[in-house]
């Protein structure tokens, strides 16, 4: 028997110990009280590195990892001046001043966990960022920025002397090569952009002003520019967006030699071709997909050495990382990641339990904290939790559904979506898949939120009522039942069927599917349940297949982060909702499929939606409330459990790597866990 088996058993005995309950036990977390899920416990202030933003606290001189001093020595690489740059991106670490050497090990589940790199050794690489409470955006990558008075310019000033990871200067140029050869090009867009440089229908024209400053002028105000920019947006990084024409710049000396506007369409194509992709467009996005191309030029404090489709998943310290510390040290301190891949979610939390890995927040779910606690001691890690901004499990509803006329007709229906509603038992999830940790909710805002809309919109329409859900579907029409009990369709044509698919991802979603099947039960409607992969759920969202997705929805924000919330997305997962809606929004009706009377008021909530990009943070807190009141009534997704450790709410640290946050901000806005700045942890 292999030892991955014994610690299974181990791992699913100490599980079945657990019994899914309240375990008692002291300092889970540092500054906790007791508690299996920290949701009545104290917990420890939410800390953080902190960017260090006057250029008087500089530090005056540069040092660097032997590695790479020996590389300068051997004539390999400039000197760590020189890398750097005039404008390095200082960072004071929590707790101390770290040393170079290791390797932090990590696990992964397959390709399509590609984000897990992503959230974790990013840097992040967002022009701007959130400072660790996500109060207000701070420089990043960028050195600097300056929104105008009347709010229709927005001055971003790069670093100077900054470099790709080959050692190619970044530059004004990479930011317009971005916006015109591939965000703006017919290929990849059709020639609108992003949705996220549009104003009233109309871009945001990016202006070169310098080498190293760019201007951003928008047809009306646009205060909220900066918040995309700092957020997990099209505009927010290329380790995020580049592989689908985001992020928001692109190193132009690199890509432009596969862009037929730099060479010929001919010559562009055939190179597709010679990779094995149909097109040049295809080809260029999977050039500029930081975990598939290890060629590929990025400005994260960690580059790719071995791609994330031929295991283990291994990165190493970027030479011109322009992260430092107070003492002018170029980080990351600890040079290697290595990221091994798990078949499954169970065999992360196998391999965290025996102390395999050294830092893990991806495919810890919450139902195994208990066997993670009682591991600490053997695995020799400290478990951390930060509960989350977010509603943390809901039901995702294709509005847009059209596979089944009858169905899709009833998923448009209002009172159709508010029974289903009432038919599920939220405490019962709670408890039996996230240990209480969570709060039953419809889909809102945190209540500790501006744009929470009140306490009687916390449960409106997700109160457990059998009684009054069978009510709502006999009063449209519903009331016709086969000898099952299961309700009929409005033709009488054999037995409503909906359908569930749902990855096993940051929470056993298909349980939850499972458990909600049987409870829909007594409301007559008849339901499949799937487990599907994460990517096939992708394409079945673009293709429109999806009816039911059980997954997370954000909430920290309708107008940064409205994607999982309103139609804006039209070309991805996130856009659910509705995407030929998402089409239609965001091509001002000129593509996709207007939103029809049932759904009317997708309308309002995007005029909302449109009016809040334009306001002042002040003026926005009011729309933002009418926003979570409109979706909370007509139950455009079905909220079940929210705000606790669902989404990225655990992370487990060896007790020998130092500089890890007891706890962070936990939120998507800042791509959790990867605002523990990990270029600052080193191993004691």
């Amino acid at each position: 028997m292999s030892e991955t088996e014994i610690d299974r058993r181990i791992l699913l005995r100490n599980i079945a110990w657990g019994g899914g309950g309240m375990l008692l036990f002291g300092g889970c977390t540092p500054g906790a009280k007791s508690g299996a899920t920290g949701k009545d416990s104290e917990l420890p202030a939410v800390e953080g590195a902190e960017i260090v933003g006057d250029p008087g606290q500089f530090p005056k001189m540069f040092k660097e990892s032997p590695e790479f001093a020996q590389q300068v020595a051997a004539g390999r690489l400039p000197a760590v001046a020189e890398r750097i740059g005039q404008d390095p991106l200082v960072l004071k670490p929590i707790h101390e001043i770290g040393k170079y050497g290791g390797q932090i090990r990590r696990g992964f589940i397959g390709a399509a966990d590609f984000q897990n790199a992503n959230r974790f050794c990013s840097g992040p690489d967002n022009l701007l960022f959130w400072d660790k409470d996500r109060s207000h955006v701070v420089p990043n990558i960028a050195r600097g920025f300056e929104l105008s008075a009347d709010r229709t310019e927005l001055v971003v000033q790069l670093r100077r002397g900054m470099k790709w990871s080959d050692g190619h200067p970044f530059t004004a140029d990479d930011i317009l090569f971005w916006r015109d050869d591939i965000d703006l090009h017919d290929a990849f867009s059709r020639g609108s952009g992003t949705p996220k440089l549009r104003v009233r229908n109309k871009p945001v024209a990016i202006e070169k002003v310098g080498a190293h400053t760019v201007v951003y002028r928008s047809p009306a105000p646009y205060p909220i520019l900066p918040e995309l920019m700092a957020g997990i947006t099209d505009v927010g990084g290329q380790a995020f967006a580049g592989p689908t024409g985001g992020g928001g710049f692109a190193p132009k000396h690199y890509l432009s030699r596969f862009h037929p506007k730099y060479t010929s369409e001919a010559a562009a194509n055939a190179a597709a071709r010679e990779a094995g992709f149909q097109n040049w467009t295809l080809h260029l996005k999977s050039l500029n997909s930081w975990a598939l191309n290890p060629g590929l030029p990025t400005v994260t404090p960690w580059i790719t050495r071995r791609p994330i489709n031929n295991p283990p998943w291994e990165l190493t310290a970027n030479p011109y990382s322009i992260w430092v510390d107070t003492e002018g040290n170029q980080l990351p301190y600890i040079p290697t990641i290595t990221m091994s891949q798990s078949k499954d979610i169970e065999v992360i939390t196998v391999r965290v339990v025996s102390g395999q890995f050294d830092f893990q927040d991806r495919g810890l779910q919450v139902d195994k904290l208990p066997v993670l606690v009682q591991n600490e001691k053997r695995g020799d890690f400290t478990v951390h939790r930060a509960p989350g901004d977010s509603m943390d499990c809901a039901i995702r509803i294709n509005l847009a559904y059209n596979k089944d006329a009858e169905v899709g007709e009833l998923l448009r229906t209002a009172d159709f979506r508010r029974a289903l509603s009432l038919g599920i038992d939220r405490d019962q999830v709670n408890q039996t898949f996230f240990l209480g940790s969570g709060t039953p909710s419809a889909t809102m805002a945190a209540k500790n939120s501006p744009y929470h809309p009140g306490a009687e919109w916390q449960l409106k329409w997700a109160t457990y009522d059998v009684a009054q859900a069978n009510q709502l579907l006999d009063r449209i029409g519903l009331s016709n039942k086969d000898e099952q009990g299961f309700r009929l369709r409005p033709s009488g044509n054999g037995r409503i069927r909906l359908n569930f698919q749902s990855a096993n991802a940051q929470a056993n979603f298909p349980a939850v599917g499972e458990m909600i099947r049987k409870q829909w039960v007594q409301l007559g409607i008849d339901v499949t349940n799937q487990t599907v992969a994460a990517a096939l759920l992708s394409e079945r969202s673009l293709t429109g297949d999806l009816m039911l997705f059980i997954s997370n929805v954000a909430t920290d924000d309708p107008f940064a982060n409205p994607d999982t919330f309103l139609p804006t997305v039209p070309n991805n997962i996130a856009g659910m909702i509705g995407i030929p809606y998402a089409k239609w929004f965001v091509s001002g009706g000129k593509d996709g499929t207007e939103p029809p009377e049932p759904v009317r008021l997708l309308k309002d909530a995007m005029r909302l939606y449109q009016r809040g990009l334009e306001a002042d943070k002040a003026a926005r807190i009011p729309l933002g409330q009418e926003l979570f009141r409109l979706h909370a009534d007509q139950v455009w997704s079905i909220g079940i459990v929210g705000f606790g450790l669902i989404t990225n709410g655990i992370y487990t640290a060896k007790n020998n790597l130092g500089n890890v946050p007891a706890r962070v901000y936990n939120g998507n806005q800042v791509k959790t866990p990867v605002n523990t700045l990990p270029m600052t942890f080193y191993y004691r």
